[in-house]
């Protein structure tokens, strides 16, 4: 059996679905299976949402997406983070902060 074995209970969001009759026929009889090899009687909404859970895990290209979509988030997070921290920073171009702050300016001597 491919389906993997069904996680516990979450919050879940109301969707409404029409399956063909053939569809929905196949569906049932999975659920009966799955009762069969797991011992477990299992409403079939939550068979047919494992499946789709086991699918996109199993599809290459929507995990290939996922990553990237986390990865690009991730640069984004560390982008505003730099700008951040670069603007909390105080400037080193400020008088404070020359190595030559505090000191008389020098004054020119008459020559002879």
């Amino acid at each position: 059996m491919k389906l993997t074995r069904l996680p516990a209970h979450e919050k879940t969001v109301k969707h409404s679905f029409a399956f063909r009759q053939s569809t929905a026929s196949q569906l049932q009889q999975y659920q009966e299976m799955y009762k069969e090899v797991t011992g477990a009687d299992v409403p079939l909404k939550d068979v047919v949402e494992q499946m789709l859970l086991d699918f996109m895990r199993d599809d290459k290209d929507f995990q290939k997406f996922l990553r990237q979509k986390v990865e690009a988030q991730a640069a984004a997070t560390a982008a505003a983070e730099t700008t951040a921290q670069q603007q909390q920073q105080p400037s080193r171009n400020t008088d404070s902060h020359r190595a030559d702050a505090g000191r008389a300016p020098a004054t020119e001597t008459p020559s002879e």
